[in-house]
């Protein structure tokens, strides 16, 4: 999304094979101040004994009603990072999330992991609860209760959406 984007809407991922964390962007209705319309999980069923197969098909049939729901314009979401070797269950993932973005024709955009938690808590190794902070402070959230995933979710956003259109700095605090 461009600055000329404004008007559009971005569904965010945390993308996971038992837990997926989604948040939508909506349009800015204020210059400059992120608008989270909704955010959620979505979860596999019987996760340990459901196959990776039909968790991700389950996966794309609710992320094809969020589609449905929200008429998004682009999709986000994180990759894992640090992983040094195969992994058949994100690699089945990946490729789904690709095949379905494709099938609705909506941009695809990836962030690894590291990289959003460097431009969002300030450093690639932070916590779960550093980047909630994080995000917290930046959206305008805090106070609200929301699982790790949906925090993930809203990082990727806002970092994806800080790549073009970055939030205003504070103004100073009046001196009078």
């Amino acid at each position: 999304m461009t600055a000329g984007d404004a008007g559009q809407t971005l569904l965010a991922l945390d993308a996971g094979v038992r837990e997926t964390g989604w948040a939508v962007f909506g349009p800015l209705a204020i210059p400059g101040v992120r608008n989270i319309a909704a955010s959620g999980v979505i979860k596999a069923p019987a996760p340990r004994k459901a196959d990776v197969q039909t968790r991700v098909t389950h996966l794309t049939a609710c992320l094809d009603r969020l589609v449905d729901e929200w008429a998004p314009l682009a999709v986000v979401h994180s990759r894992p990072s640090g992983i040094h070797w195969p992994v058949p269950a994100l690699e089945l993932l990946e490729h789904a999330l690709a095949q379905w973005s494709r099938r609705h024709n909506l941009p695809l955009h990836a962030y690894t992991a590291q990289e959003v938690r460097s431009a969002i808590a300030g450093q690639p190794n932070a916590s779960q609860d550093q980047l909630a902070f994080a995000v917290m402070e930046r959206l305008g959230l805090i106070g609200q209760s929301k699982t790790s995933h949906e925090w993930e979710a809203l990082a990727v956003g806002e970092h994806h959406l800080g790549q073009s259109m970055p939030a205003p700095a504070p103004s100073p605090p009046d001196r009078r």
